[in-house]
């Protein structure tokens, strides 16, 4: 017997964030206060300003419906010296966690770039930012060129930017999701998140940089608090364009509510999912369903829209399913 289970609820408040934003505290080509306005301006609830190396903790743009995350991104960890392929990971605070050393204040800056130590060097990066009480996310792996190994061989990091919409225009590498899966196939437990690395927030600009990438977010609360422990449970989908209302398992069977797609792909493993969509009559679907079929490890789904824009679901875990679990 296989117990349900509800991972996004339509009827359930989600909140629409982005988790990967750059100001002129680094390379970011506006202010924070600008950049504040441009995501508010696009119905977003919160966003997280992780500039470069600076790490960003404040509280000067929260309202009651828009709130700012402390985080950073932190990088300069390169394995061959001044040049692209490295790592960088995306650094959120998590007051839900007792930190072990003392967490980071604001504009606190960091030295780059970090010394390589060898391959335990990404590690140590990712330990040290979680002893400092913070969620560490494993940012656009395509982009830098990340092996597909190291998302086995490293621990730690909560979930993978399996979408970055600005490296849609710096060689086309904004895809991470064949990454995410590596890391699922072999065991992991994390999450997908789609963001939007955004350096330049012109309102004018015919083609924009931000507001392509972002996490809708199931929680209890608009409070740092309440969106950290959400993202934690895996209790949001991530979106380049569409929109995922509800997501569950009844009976059996792994449900999904969505906005008008064209396609509805359940990705499943070692077993394939089935593959949605009204070939006869084109017409668009905003709901699927599939039957788990024993051997099944995880399931998570992408509902695909008519502009090739992306819903994805996190994964379900089959063996959370359980009986007695």
């Amino acid at each position: 017997m296989m117990k349900d289970a509800v991972y996004l609820d339509k009827s359930k408040k989600k909140y629409k964030g982005n988790l990967h934003t750059h100001t002129t505290w680094s390379d970011g080509s506006q202010e924070a206060p600008e950049v504040v306005a441009a995501f508010k301006a696009k119905g977003y609830d919160f966003i997280s300003i992780t500039d470069h190396d600076v790490y960003a903790r404040t509280a000067d743009y929260d309202t009651d419906s828009f709130i700012v995350l402390p985080g950073m991104e932190r990088g300069g960890l390169n394995l061959v010296p001044d040049e692209d392929p490295g790592y960088h990971f995306g650094v959120l605070d998590d007051p839900t966690m007792r930190s072990e050393k003392e967490r980071f204040h604001h504009l606190q800056s960091f030295e780059v770039p970090i010394p390589w130590e060898g391959p335990q060097s990404p590690q140590k990066l990712i330990d040290e930012m979680k002893a400092h009480g913070n969620l560490v996310i494993f940012n656009h792996p395509e982009w830098h060129l990340t092996r597909f190994e190291d998302m086995v061989q490293y621990d730690g990091f909560f979930a993978v930017e399996i979408y970055n919409h600005a490296t849609e225009w710096t060689p086309s590498s904004s895809y991470g999701a064949a990454y995410w899966d590596h890391a699922l196939q072999n065991g992991k437990r994390v999450f997908g998140i789609a963001a939007d690395d955004s350096h330049e927030h012109d309102p004018n600009s015919k083609i924009a940089e931000y507001g392509g990438g972002w996490v809708s977010v199931e929680a209890e609360e608009l409070t740092q608090q309440g969106i950290i422990a959400a993202l934690k449970n895996g209790q949001f989908y991530s979106s380049s364009g569409p929109e995922i209302f509800d997501y569950r398992v009844e009976d059996g069977f792994v449900h999904v509510e969505c906005s008008p797609c064209q396609y509805i792909m359940f990705k499943a493993f070692p077993l394939r999912g089935p593959f949605l969509v009204e070939r006869e009559t084109g017409e668009l679907m905003t709901s699927g369903s599939m039957k788990i079929k024993q051997g099944m490890a995880y399931i998570r789904v992408e509902c695909v829209d008519e502009n090739g824009r992306i819903a994805w679901s996190n994964p379900i875990f089959v063996a959370d399913l359980a009986e007695g679990e």
